[in-house]
């Protein structure tokens, strides 16, 4: 006990520990210690995705993914982009999904210039598969190494055309197809509102060059969240070769007949 030591006042104690009791008193308070920032930031892993198209899928995509990515909507089409820009004026997009909940976003920018894929990280096209040239071709100048480039579907050949297109510049980036689009969805007014009215459980996708698939399942799995979830198809002949749409167009229009 601290009286056995002789210890019985506060004052006793200071002076045992040799604390200064005046020169305590009067020092400054010692500032808060400085919160060290955090090892990892938003603002430290910039990430821009272009998103290719006005229809009902690039609309969806781009307001999904503008929630937290840089994002901008390019259409060559017309005078599209002009039109969906005018649209949506200083409006938020309003996406309500599958879950009953909405998602308002802005995208950074809708336009109709091919240089803005020098910001791109990723670059998915949500447009016709009968347009992908036209956004390879126009992109191919602008692109930086492993660029991740994903058709929503990519349908048959999609790989073959990319690597036409971009030519020497084809074997620095990396193609991803898809077999189909994530969604049905559809817009509710067009360029300000849209509807997710189902999400798939799972897709296919394969990578070219295969050696890549971790890197475009990181990118691309990110971008769509939970669902769908990305299944590894082992190449990109596969997913021309399953094409979906080859056998169910054909009979939708037949059925129109």
């Amino acid at each position: 006990a601290p009286q056995a030591t002789g210890i019985a006042t506060l004052d006793d104690f200071l002076k045992a520990s040799k604390i200064d009791k005046a020169a305590l008193a009067s020092a400054p308070p010692k500032p808060p210690p400085a919160v060290p920032p955090p090892a990892e930031t938003e603002e430290k892993n910039p990430f821009c995705v272009l998103v290719c198209g006005g229809g009902n899928a690039a609309q969806v995509a781009t307001a999904m993914f503008a929630a937290r990515f840089q994002t901008i909507a390019v259409s060559f089409f017309a005078d599209e982009a002009a039109r969906w820009k005018a649209a949506l004026g200083d409006d938020d997009y309003e996406l309500t999904l599958d879950t009953d909940k909405t998602v308002k976003s802005k995208p950074d920018d809708i336009t109709n210039d091919p240089s803005v894929a020098a910001k791109a990280d990723a670059i998915v096209l949500a447009v016709p598969s009968f347009a992908h040239g036209e956004y390879f071709e126009k992109f191919a100048p602008y692109m930086k190494p492993n660029t991740v480039v994903a058709c929503m579907p990519a349908r048959s050949g999609g790989d073959i055309l990319f690597a036409s297109k971009l030519g020497d510049k084809a074997k620095d980036m990396v193609f991803m197809g898809f077999e189909t689009l994530p969604w049905a969805c559809r817009f509710t007014e067009w360029g300000k509102k849209a509807k997710i009215l189902g999400t798939k459980g799972s897709i296919l996708a394969a990578v070219t060059p295969p050696a890549k698939y971790p890197l475009a399942f990181a990118l691309l799995q990110g971008l769509l969240g939970v669902f769908p979830n990305i299944v590894e198809s082992p190449n990109n002949l596969g997913v021309s070769l399953r094409n979906p749409g080859a056998v169910i167009h054909p009979g939708v229009m037949y059925g129109r007949w």
